[in-house]
């Protein structure tokens, strides 16, 4: 949990904070104040990814499948290509392994910059199962999938991302599951993420249009 000292919503009123922000983990709380990278209404919260998202677990395929790996993605409009990548099990990369569904975004961990991520938006003639180039979310309940998956492509997180204390190596630079889901994420209340995403996608056709 990240409390803000700014606002009463997440303690109690008689609660005074040792920082601006900070994080309490078990019995200890942490300063977290530099971690903040802008201000959010007091009616927004601060939290990590991972609190926020799960995934479905791995399996080795023991018969045929959908695969959908990086290439699978169309990196320019942010959506999963066409054709379905059907692999028998004999001829299953190593790295098909993560288990999807419709509604889960998946975002590529490998040169992050690159925006290899969308959210699966369809069913598959057989069972889908993801590279583990990608890590993959599903979202809890009060957290809207295409609000999360906007500010993913957002430069806010991209600047996380891509960060070299975040995203290692030099051909192929990528960022750890840990790292990942360490990120801070700001969540409004479900009514303002739905107004969020609403606008985004209604200027979306402008913006890609203009490229």
């Amino acid at each position: 949990m990240i409390f803000c000292n700014k606002s009463n919503f997440c303690l109690p009123c008689s609660y005074t904070l040792p920082y601006a922000f900070c994080e309490q983990i078990g019995k200890e709380i942490r300063d977290i104040s530099d971690e903040i990278p802008f201000e959010i209404p007091e009616s927004w919260e601060w939290v990590r990814l991972g609190s926020i998202v799960y995934n479905r677990g791995q399996m080795k395929p023991t018969s045929d499948f959908c695969y959908v790996d990086i290439g699978s993605i169309d990196n320019k409009r942010q959506r999963l290509g066409d054709t379905e990548n059907i692999i028998t099990p004999d001829k299953a990369p190593s790295r098909a392994r993560k288990i999807i569904d419709v509604g889960d975004i998946i975002y590529s961990t490998v040169r992050p910059y690159l925006h290899n991520m969308c959210i699966i938006d369809r069913q598959f003639s057989l069972q889908p199962i993801a590279s583990t180039g990608f890590a993959t979310m599903t979202c809890y309940s009060g957290l809207l999938n295409k609000y999360l998956f906007y500010y993913l492509l957002a430069p806010e997180f991209d600047n996380y991302a891509n960060d070299t204390e975040n995203s290692k190596g030099v051909a192929y630079p990528a960022i750890n599951d840990d790292r990942l889901y360490k990120a801070l994420i700001p969540i409004p209340p479900i009514a303002e993420q739905h107004r969020i995403f609403s606008k985004i996608e209604e200027l979306l056709p402008y913006i890609l249009d203009s490229r």
